[in-house]
């Protein structure tokens, strides 16, 4: 028996299966508050009060935006919880679906409710009217009864004129897009915190969300008052959706007006809301005069009035229609049609396209060519010719927008891989910067109460800040192939001695204890110094930042290697450590071991892979080794002597 969710009799059979895995789940939990950990089925899970992710968050975004007015703060919160709660929709459900070794999209949805039940977010009702399917007919109607947002506001004793469950609509959008394989977005159209009797919502594809709420408050009139100041969310990606749709329709129209067959945009009633230049010209009147005249007076010779029910009931239920008519121009002029039907998207509604082809002349020579069966049939194998052409040329101008989609998607998440990992990182001093600065600017009047240590942050944020934008133009040079040499002789002693004055702040600033062994002596060697000084720097820094209250170690060495002598640095932690089967990935741009790192431990994923091309670039490398919960070891190897390697060579 469901307990945890609540689906259609057709359903119940996959979700019991899920709520048993789940459960299973859910039963092994640990928790270890001295080692601040909470584990379920062996996974780390975080417990984050519900209040600071949906009241208060509004709240303080509302006063940090409050020069930019309510209603664009109330959008940036939105968008931000949508988006986050997006994304972690996606990776919950592709992680159960494969630990369950789900295939079906009906079973890798079915553990999200439950996942959602277990989990605290909220309770899952879903409509026996959804009609869910993997294409852009997907439609989901469900509740989330005790949702933890709502709750929150009304906890609280707020109440809003606005549905405020974006992390439910984001996180359960999230799962359903990943099980389903398509772009899905929520929207809540009704919520307790303002007052409703249930939080509802409507998923589908963004480019029919719209026109699912028409038509479910279509249905529902008596909900319409209730349902206000809903929005369709999504921070990133509304904007490119938007721009996609603008542009689809700009298309659509150069199209419409430039068609040579006369085109009718019919409404839900058969009243004609927009015609074409070439159905001017057969209708023999102005398009205005067409416009709300009935499609059934316009075609009366071909059925009348039951002509349009039943076009429209072939297209809803086929997705075409096909027929032939007799149409009445304003003059008394009659032509012989081919009438053809389908769906057409006008200002995010449904509404019927009527093509109509005059076929007069077609039908005479029909007629003529009664008399000559032998042209006749000759006719027709030349028609089917070229129809072949053609249709070798559909089939060639599919397979090039197909490339150019799949093109578009790779660039589109390169480009989200890029912001994701970015964002943060650019936002994080930018706000440090700002949110100082105003309150220098609100205490200026007295300059007695001026805290000179809040300049210091300030400082330090502009300074971090430097430092990504310096490692995001040493990766573009490098990616560029403009990356050079600058070849110096230098001290390796007083090269040491510079960059641990650069750690030893840092090093203090998590109680880490400093161990330097490096021989009196070590010489001169011919490289790029400031090279060398930025890979020493990029590893220590790390070690630091990932060691608390443990031992960061610096042992620099000459020895003897198969090419002659080399300098050795091995850098050494007691940190974290990380797994060793994922190493390697260190070395790309813009990744860590673990992404959780990125907001716990801050930090782009530039420094060991612009360590590495440094270390190359002077014939040297880099190894690491780690064991997670003891530490890492980089050992950086570079020749003694750069001109004479590249003589040998």
């Amino acid at each position: 028996m469901l307990k945890t969710v609540r689906v259609p009799p057709r359903f119940e059979p996959l979700f019991e299966q899920a709520q048993e895995y789940v459960g299973r789940i859910f039963a092994e939990r640990r928790d270890v508050p001295d080692k601040a950990t909470i584990e379920v089925f062996g996974q780390r899970y975080m417990l984050v009060r519900a209040r600071a992710m949906s009241v208060e968050f509004f709240e303080m975004v509302q006063r940090l935006y409050r020069d930019k007015g309510q209603d664009e703060a109330l959008g940036v919160a939105r968008s931000l919880l949508f988006d986050i709660a997006h994304a972690m929709g996606l990776a919950d459900a592709n992680d159960f679906a494969e630990r369950m070794h789900l295939q079906d999209p009906i079973a890798r949805l079915s553990a999200g409710p439950i996942h959602f039940s277990h989990s605290g977010w909220a309770f899952v009702d879903i409509s026996p009217d959804s009609r869910p399917a993997p294409n852009e007919s997907f439609y989901l109607l469900y509740d989330h009864p005790y949702s933890f947002e709502s709750d929150s506001w009304i906890d609280a004793g707020k109440r809003t004129d606005f549905p405020v469950c974006v992390m439910n609509a984001g996180y359960s959008s999230g799962w359903c897009e990943a099980s389903f394989g398509v772009p899905l977005v929520a929207t809540e159209i009704l919520c307790r915190a303002k007052g409703d009797e249930h939080c509802r919502f409507i998923m589908g594809h963004p480019s029919r969300i719209e026109g699912y709420i028409h038509d479910y408050l279509h249905g529902q009139p008596h909900l319409a008052d209730h349902v206000t100041r809903y929005e369709i969310p999504g921070f990133f990606s509304r904007k490119q959706q938007e721009d996609e749709l603008r542009s689809r329709e700009e298309q659509y129209r150069g199209i419409f007006e430039a068609g040579t067959n006369a085109l009718l945009i019919l409404d839900e009633a058969g009243l004609v809301v927009q015609a074409n230049p070439a159905a001017s010209r057969l209708f023999r009147c102005s398009r205005d005069d067409l416009a709300g005249r009935r499609f059934a007076d316009l075609l009366a010779a071909s059925g009348g009035a039951d002509l349009f029910p039943r076009m429209r009931a072939a297209v809803h239920e086929h997705g075409h229609f096909l027929s032939e008519g007799t149409a009445t121009a304003r003059d008394g002029r009659t032509y012989v049609v081919e009438l053809r039907g389908a769906r057409f998207r006008l200002q995010n509604r449904d509404h019927l396209l009527a093509v109509l082809t005059d076929i007069t002349e077609q039908k005479r020579a029909q007629l003529a060519l009664r008399q000559a069966h032998d042209e006749l049939e000759q006719r027709v194998r030349e028609r089917t010719a070229e129809l072949e052409r053609l249709n070798q040329q559909l089939h060639l101008l599919n397979s090039q927008l197909v490339s150019a989609r799949d093109s578009a998607i790779d660039a589109s998440r390169a480009k989200s891989a890029f912001l994701a990992n970015m964002s943060h990182e650019l936002r994080t001093p930018l706000n440090a910067i700002i949110g100082y600065s105003e309150l220098l600017e609100d205490e200026s009047g007295d300059s007695d109460r001026l805290d000179l240590g809040d300049l210091g942050k300030i400082r330090g944020a502009a300074r971090h800040l430097l430092d990504l934008i310096n490692d995001i133009l040493d990766v573009s040079k490098i990616e560029a192939g403009k990356m050079e040499l600058f070849v110096e002789d230098f001290a390796v002693d007083e090269l040491v001695q510079e960059v641990v004055a650069t750690i030893e702040p840092l090093a203090r600033k998590n109680d880490n204890q400093l161990e330097i062994a490096a021989r009196p002596g070590l010489g001169a060697v011919a490289l790029d110094r400031t090279k060398v000084k930025q890979i020493l720097i990029n590893l220590l820094s790390n070690a630091c930042k990932f060691t608390h209250r443990g031992v960061v170690g610096l042992r620099v060495s000459r020895e003897a290697g198969v090419h002659g002598e080399q300098l050795v640095v091995a850098v050494q932690d007691t940190g974290i450590g990380i797994d060793p089967a994922r190493l390697e990935e260190l070395f790309q741009p813009f990744r860590q071991a673990d992404e959780s790192t990125t907001r716990k431990y801050g930090g782009t994923g530039l420094g060991l892979s612009i360590s590495r091309h440094y270390a190359e670039m002077m014939h040297g490398r880099i190894e690491a080794r780690s064991v997670p919960g003891q530490g890492s070891t980089f050992t950086v190897t570079l020749p003694i002597a750069l001109h004479s390697v590249e003589a040998a060579e």
